[in-house]
């Protein structure tokens, strides 16, 4: 069975000296202002979190602008380095870029406007974008929230309070109007006659890619009970975000300040953005269950609540909501797979007796397989 090479574990990845990038920066932002504008950066700072998805960095800035100085806080995201063992082939910034720019204009959604994005990798060596920073605070994704934080400790009224303003933005992005031609960068490229069967086919890939030659029974098995109970109809495609949980967003007095990680979007059926919300806490409840043996949040983001909220927003009746709870299982496993295999070649976990200890979800999806009633609600 080959696996990450062990000569690789506790080989750590490339690092991006800050200086360095802060006086790129400032070179790329004079060039790209113009003459006169002198652009001043703040030491660059990180949000704690990299390598997995996009590098992050945070800055201010000062500039001259017609002779008026201006000031910003900002975002810039990176893709992780080539070493970093990341989690996905590909980051797409034309994508993610595109994406925010459309629901920033067409919703009431906050989403983080883009002033800047550089496609060559002149001067940083790689592509990257700047975003404008918002004030907020994030919801505890690991360790997760289940296991402590404002979420846990917020009242049962303020926990419904975000569960609401979470079904509101997925309702604000599925309801918006856009054209074929505004959204065809969100179609994906894939085998398959429908939206949902190429995102299927997609997910299929990305197995193929990220499994090092190892093979995963439970995931192997979980696609097959995804193709013997097929949907019987396909909900017609809406711009997803993809990576929907709480995690994602910024939140003031439980409220969302700005809706975070766009790099799944796509256009796919409404609901398997709302089976992936619902998906993410039962997945997080049942590890509270198993690691804590705590029944933490049990009213939480439950999976007729959050229907129902929905259908009410929308006036949309949602299909098959179990399929789609069940697929976002599966496309959790598959992450897993690669968080396994990270964090061994980091040394961070030794190497499991076999493969299946790789997926940290299997035993729901063990529950999936024999047939367990009511799993998710």
């Amino acid at each position: 069975m080959k696996s990450v090479d062990d000569s690789l574990v506790m080989k750590r990845t490339s690092y991006r000296d800050p200086e360095a990038l802060r006086n790129q920066l400032t070179a790329w932002f004079a060039r790209t202002l113009g003459p006169g504008s002198d652009p001043q950066l703040s030491p660059l700072g990180t949000p704690g979190k990299a390598g997995m998805s996009s590098e992050t960095l945070l800055f201010d800035m000062t500039w001259q602008e017609n002779g008026v100085e201006r000031s910003g806080r900002f975002v810039g995201r990176l893709p992780p380095p080539e070493d970093a063992f990341p989690i996905f082939p590909r980051y797409d910034f034309d994508l993610q870029v595109g994406v925010m720019r459309l629901v920033g204009g067409k919703s009431q959604v906050p989403v983080p406007k883009v002033p800047w994005q550089e496609r060559s990798a002149d001067a940083l060596g790689v592509p990257f974008f700047i975003m404008e920073r918002i004030d907020g605070e994030m919801v505890p994704d690991s360790p997760p929230y289940v296991f402590g934080g404002w979420l846990l400790d917020a009242t049962p009224a303020q926990q419904q309070q975000v569960q609401q303003e979470l079904v509101n933005i997925l309702a604000g992005i599925h309801g918006i109007e856009a054209t074929p031609a505004e959204t065809a960068f969100l179609q994906l490229d894939q085998p398959g006659a429908t939206p949902l069967r190429r995102h299927f086919a997609r997910e299929k890939a990305l197995y193929a890619w990220g499994r090092n030659d190892m093979r995963f029974a439970p995931i192997e098995r979980l696609f097959d009970w995804l193709e013997a109970h097929w949907p019987e109809r396909e909900s017609p495609a809406v711009i997803n975000w993809g990576d929907a949980r709480p995690a994602n967003v910024l939140w003031r007095d439980f409220k969302a300040t700005a809706v975070l990680d766009w790099e799944l979007a796509a256009m796919a059926p409404r609901e398997m953005d709302v089976g992936y919300l619902i998906f993410f806490h039962r997945y997080f409840h049942h590890v509270a269950q198993i690691m804590a043996g705590t029944d933490a949040m049990p009213d939480f983001l439950c999976r007729d609540d959050v229907a129902a909220a929905y259908e009410a927003m929308t006036g949309v009746r949602l299909h098959d909501i179990d399929w789609h709870i069940t697929y976002a299982l599966l496309q959790q496993a598959i992450v897993e797979t690669r968080l396994s295999q990270r964090r061994i070649l980091f040394g961070e976990m030794e190497r499991p007796a076999g493969p299946d200890e790789y997926i940290y979800c299997r035993g729901l999806i063990q529950q999936v397989l024999d047939g367990r009633k009511n799993l998710w609600a």
